[in-house]
C-alpha cells in the first residue's frame, strides 16, 4: 500500500511562528489538521518531510510506493 508524505515548501517561512514547532501539514484548519484531512481523503497513513530540527519529532516513513504532496495544500 502506498504511503503519503507531506512536505514543507517555502510557504513555511510565511507561516512563522506557527510553523516553528510543527510542519505546515500539522496546522489545524477547522477541527482537523491538514494531515488528518489528507489521511481521511485518501485512506492512507501520512508522515512529514520537514526541517531537520523537526524531523526527530515528526519522522518521515516511506514505502516502495510513496505519494509526495505539498503540505500546504488542502484536499
Amino acid at each position: 500500500m502506498p504511503h503519503l508524505i507531506l512536505f514543507d515548501n517555502d510557504i513555511r517561512d510565511q507561516l512563522l511562528p506557527l510553523t516553528f514547532t510543527r510542519p505546515v501539514a500539522d496546522l489545524r484548519v477547522g477541527i482537523l489538521t491538514i494531515r488528518e484531512k489528507w489521511e481521511r481523503h485518501l485512506g492512507l497513513a501520512a508522515s512529514f518531510l520537514t526541517q531537520d530540527y523537526l524531523a526527530e519529532r515528526f519522522p518521515m516513513d516511506y514505502d516502495e510506493e510513496n505519494y509526495l504532496i505539498n503540505g500546504s495544500l488542502l484536499p
